[in-house]
């Protein structure tokens, strides 16, 4: 997970939920933007014990050494904070799959299709599926540039991922061809997972209950809601929050009876 000096509290609840809901323990490795203060630090450290905080310059360190050859990579990766999804995600995950969570995620049921990714041991690639298409250019654009079939609304708020499917060469030609003329450089990092999963060939979208959504209201039945929009957060605090300690509550109270 990457957060930021605005988006850690939001990171402490999808981790949260998302331990509540599945009913098992994760080893998280929390990415830090560079602006995480001391005292949130603190807070988060406290509240996910065992989560692995991860300091920006120690991140920057690593990806120096590990970019070294893929200087488009490399002079790319501080342009935009969501290139540390992609490029520091995989660096300082210790196992040969991982989960990655966006902030803005809430959990609201067991995530079983997730679940049975992590017990199977499949190489496969899992997303979100977004409402529209959000690439840094194109797709039909990248398709010809690259010479390659692109999956279609990849969203990475929530990504499956198989290490040995990340190329950081594949990447680093996404970058060099469209590092100036990208129409949505913000979404580099969705583009690249895009780009890593539709080489790899093995997975495909979640379902529609894991769900993405624009309104007040998540959709009923939703395993979980990644807000977005200008008010996400708002409608993170107001819809979601309360519903997900709801929902514990009762949860707890079911387990003890």
């Amino acid at each position: 997970m990457l957060v930021s000096s605005e988006t850690w509290d939001a990171g402490i609840l999808a981790a949260i939920s998302f331990e509540n809901f599945s009913a098992r323990s994760w080893p998280f490795f929390i990415h830090d933007d560079g602006s995480v203060t001391a005292s949130q630090r603190l807070v988060i450290e406290r509240t996910l014990p065992g989560a692995r905080f991860i300091p920006r310059p120690e991140a920057d360190k690593v990806a120096h050494d590990q970019l070294a050859r893929y200087p488009k990579s490399l002079s790319n990766r501080g342009r935009h904070n969501l290139f540390l999804k992609f490029f520091d995600f995989p660096a300082h995950a210790p196992y040969d799959r991982f989960l990655v969570l966006d902030s803005d995620v809430i959990f609201f049921k067991r995530p079983a299709e997730i679940l049975d990714w992590v017990d199977s041991g499949k190489e496969e690639f899992w997303f979100n599926e977004d409402t529209g298409e959000k690439y840094c250019s194109p797709r039909p654009q990248i398709e010809n540039a690259l010479r390659m079939k692109i999956w279609e609304k990849v969203n990475t708020g929530i990504c499956l991922v198989p290490k040995s499917a990340i190329s950081l060469e594949l990447g680093e030609r996404l970058i060099a061809a469209f590092e100036t003329s990208a129409h949505h450089p913000q979404f580099f990092e969705q583009t690249l997972y895009a780009l890593m999963a539709s080489a790899h060939s093995r997975g495909g979208m979640l379902p529609s209950t894991y769900n993405i959504s624009w309104g007040y209201l998540r959709a009923a039945g939703s395993v979980c809601r990644h807000y977005v929009g200008a008010f996400k957060h708002d409608l993170l605090y107001i819809e979601g929050a309360p519903s997900l300690l709801g929902l514990m509550a009762i949860s707890r109270l079911l387990r003890r009876n």
